[in-house]
């Protein structure tokens, strides 16, 4: 399986920082992708899991510049997220799991925003099933029956929104991808300052 550590909680994360909440940020963008943002986002908030497996690595904004705005920024979180889910299925890959289609479920599925970006940077098909939102309590609960029971197939929801990739901005993404998977090494070697708080100096 693949484990990303900060996925919804990126953005949750960047509308505290932002000062908007999802629903706001999420406004001044477009409901489909038309072009990666010029900005970067690594959303290794609390280290990444796959497939880097590194605890201590973390996040960051990159190419900002003078003529950047908090959509560029909040585009560039749904997109970082989109690529670490990327790697993630590359990881799968590599194990001889090739995955055709998938189902969208969490918080993040409320975005077509979102679920496009995906469906583009993971170059499938994507299904937003009914009540996705609650998805993740579904999963663990068929996890739980296929532990009690011993099944291990499940019928695919037949309902629900698909968003399928675009073969030009799918391939917009494969190069964006590209040039954001060289970000970690560069992130990986900042050193970490301490997690002290800055004091006030007129206490």
């Amino acid at each position: 399986m693949g484990v990303l550590l900060s996925a919804a909680a990126s953005l949750s994360w960047w509308c505290g920082q932002a000062g908007g909440d999802e629903a706001q940020l999420l406004a001044e963008l477009p409901t489909a992708a038309g072009a990666p943002s010029p900005c970067w986002f690594v959303p290794y908030l609390s280290g990444e899991r796959t497939p880097h497996n590194d605890a201590d690595v973390r996040g960051a904004f990159l190419q900002l510049g003078a003529g950047t705005t908090r959509a560029m920024m909040t585009q560039a979180v749904l997109e970082g997220v989109a690529y670490a889910f990327r790697d993630a299925r590359d990881a799968l890959a590599s194990a001889g799991t090739r995955i055709t289609a998938a189902d969208v479920v969490g918080g993040g599925a409320r975005s077509d925003l979102w679920c496009d970006v995906l469906a583009n940077v993971l170059n499938l098909p994507l299904r937003r099933i009914e009540g996705a939102a609650h998805g993740p309590a579904l999963g663990a609960a068929r996890l739980g029956q296929a532990a009690c029971s011993g099944t291990h197939r499940f019928p695919r929801p037949t309902d629900g929104r698909i968003f399928a990739p675009r073969a030009a901005l799918a391939q917009r993404y494969d190069d964006a991808h590209a040039r954001w998977s060289s970000l970690y090494p560069l992130v990986r070697q900042v050193p970490r300052i301490g997690t002290e708080s800055i004091e006030d100096p007129a206490a």
